[in-house]
């Protein structure tokens, strides 16, 4: 898998959102993909999944379109904090789940970061050719230190 860190701007991301487990979790994007992705796509050529835990420790995940304006009707808006991210491309191929456990077993070797546990959010973004990369947030580079 190939790695990098990036730095991101705080950005908004409107979509449709599921509650789900790590049992469920394949079959509930499978469904928001089939249920919304004709739809969001006609917005933007980029998709993501973004998760987060609920107030009461439930996994949220969410099929959505970067929006920097208003929101689409019916879609729940998201903001992404800013932040140094840790990007995984997953392989052609490869599923995302199994990935994302790679992804968290190799993070601190390959890129020398620490993942952030502070911060809210994971995402997953499909590019136009649904090309799929990891974006984990890292605790904040020190100042002068080069991402890599």
């Amino acid at each position: 898998m190939e790695m990098r860190i990036e730095k991101r701007n705080a950005f908004y991301v409107s979509g449709y959102s599921v509650e789900t487990s790590e049992e469920t979790l394949e079959k509930d994007c499978k469904m928001l993909r089939e249920k919304y992705e004709d739809k969001l796509r006609k917005i933007s050529p980029c998709l993501y999944f973004i998760a987060w835990m609920s107030k009461d420790n439930k996994m949220i995940y969410q099929l959505s379109v970067e929006t920097p304006g208003e929101t689409p009707d019916g879609m729940m808006r998201v903001e992404i904090p800013a932040g140094h991210f840790a990007v995984g491309t997953v392989p052609k191929g490869e599923p995302v789940l199994a990935t994302w456990y790679k992804f968290f077993e190799t993070v601190e070797a390959s890129l020398g970061v620490t993942i952030d546990a502070e911060y809210p959010i994971h995402f997953e973004r499909f590019d136009e050719n649904d090309i799929c990369e990891l974006w984990s947030p890292i605790v904040k580079l020190t100042e002068g230190e080069d991402e890599k």
